[in-house]
């Protein structure tokens, strides 16, 4: 489990995508890079199988990178050009998913009766198997581009007069946003929970 790419909407650089047939059936790859986070620089792969139940998810994830659709064999060239148009920045999901059964879960199994014989040793006991999934392409926020020189002038000037107008104060601890006066009704959505009585006064 420590060798899985950690769950998360890592950003990516797709590096190409392939269709074929696998048992009768269509099978979409799509090859990525993590760009952030621990696992910085790794290679996962984007698979799944077309079906009635999972082709809008598929074609969401194949669209966010290029596909024009609805024809299969266009899918790798499609992406090649959008790869070589914006440099393949997007997003991959990664989600984890049990293992239930197959030699990784009975290495678990061994692993932990092992654990239990040995008298559950702290800190020891064996996790169980995780598939790092990548379940989808270009979903999350979108990955930014390096700003030019001129957006970050223009950036550093807007800071400088935020200072300035600040001027030097911490920020308030709070976001709401305060007048000359304290009164409870300059402030915007803020109310009186008070209890008052026939003449005004606080109960």
């Amino acid at each position: 489990m420590a060798n899985e790419i950690a769950e998360g909407m890592w950003p990516c650089t797709v590096i190409s995508a392939t269709a074929g047939e696998d048992r009768g059936a269509l099978v979409v790859r799509v090859n990525v890079k993590i760009d952030d986070g621990p696992d910085k620089g790794k290679l996962t792969t984007y698979e799944d199988t077309v079906n009635e139940k999972s082709s809008l998810y598929i074609f969401r994830s194949l669209k966010a990178i290029g596909w024009n659709g609805p024809d299969p064999k266009t899918i790798e060239t499609d992406v090649a050009a959008w790869v070589e148009k914006t440099k393949g920045k997007s997003t991959v999901e990664i989600r984890h998913i049990k293992i239930g059964k197959g030699a990784k879960y009975d290495k678990y199994l061994d692993n932990h009766a092992a654990w239990v014989r040995d008298g559950r040793p702290e800190g020891k006991e064996p996790l169980p198997p995780i598939w790092a999934k990548a379940n989808s392409l270009g979903r999350g926020p979108k990955p930014l581009s390096t700003p030019a020189a001129s957006t970050l002038t223009d950036a550093a000037d807007a800071f400088r007069r935020a200072m300035e107008a600040d001027g030097g104060s911490a920020p308030p601890m709070d976001d709401a946003p305060h007048s000359a006066s304290s009164d409870v009704e300059d402030i915007p959505f803020i109310t009186s929970t008070f209890v008052r009585d026939e003449n005004g006064q606080v109960l």
